[in-house]
């Protein structure tokens, strides 16, 4: 009985690693096939639409899936990456700012800089796994993922303490980044959101219910 329960957890170990190269490699080619910059998030939010199917334990076709998510979703994606973009550069703006302030002033501005980056970056990470998890217009995304986040701390702190530890990972074994990179901190972005939209799903169950 307990080898066939080792046997088991075995094979479903192997079958994880190979899902995980696979959609990995799936990921670095068809984002190379968007030129990089125009493949990136494409490939990443069919990356994680798999990866959100596993979590609810559905066994879909990979490269059927990859490649319908990525042609759907290329146009879309991609203005939604530009907002992002945007906001990136109005962060640098303000950041070289401060090296022109001194005094009060700059201590204000950096207090709002770092504030700004904070809120940027939690949605930043929760943005996409809302984009799979939801249907909705373009901008309400960028809401969704900050409110989300905001009302979930258990859950950023658990993401960014997973990116620490794959940091770790990757720093001493630096020959899986190709393998795994991107698709384990792809899951553990996944695997954060999921649990989050899950948790507020509960909830608003328990509130219709009451």
């Amino acid at each position: 009985m307990q080898v066939g329960w080792m046997s088991s957890g075995f094979y479903r170990t192997c079958e994880w690693i190979w899902k995980l190269a696979y959609v990995n490699l799936l990921w670095l080619g068809f984002t190379l096939v968007g030129l990089v910059l125009f493949g990136f998030l494409p490939a990443t939010v069919a990356m994680l639409t798999i990866m959100r199917k596993w979590l609810q334990s559905e066994d879909v076709p990979i490269f059927k899936t990859f490649v319908i998510t990525y042609k759907n979703e290329f146009l879309k994606i991609n203005a939604l990456g530009v907002v992002f973009a945007v906001g990136a550069y109005i962060l640098y703006f303000n950041y070289m700012y401060l090296g022109t302030v001194t005094g009060l002033t700059h201590t204000v501005v950096a207090l709002g800089w770092y504030v700004a980056l904070f809120v940027y970056s939690i949605t930043l990470l929760f943005v996409i796994p809302a984009y799979v998890h939801l249907e909705l217009k373009l901008f309400q995304y960028i809401k969704t993922a900050l409110i989300v986040a905001l009302v979930n701390p258990l859950s950023v702190i658990t993401l960014f303490i997973s990116f620490f530890l794959l940091f770790n990972l990757f720093h001493n074994v630096p020959g899986l980044i190709p393998f795994f990179g991107p698709s384990l901190i792809g899951f553990v972005i996944m695997w954060c959101g999921h649990m989050s939209f899950n948790r507020i799903d509960r909830k608003q169950q328990k509130l219709k219910e009451t």
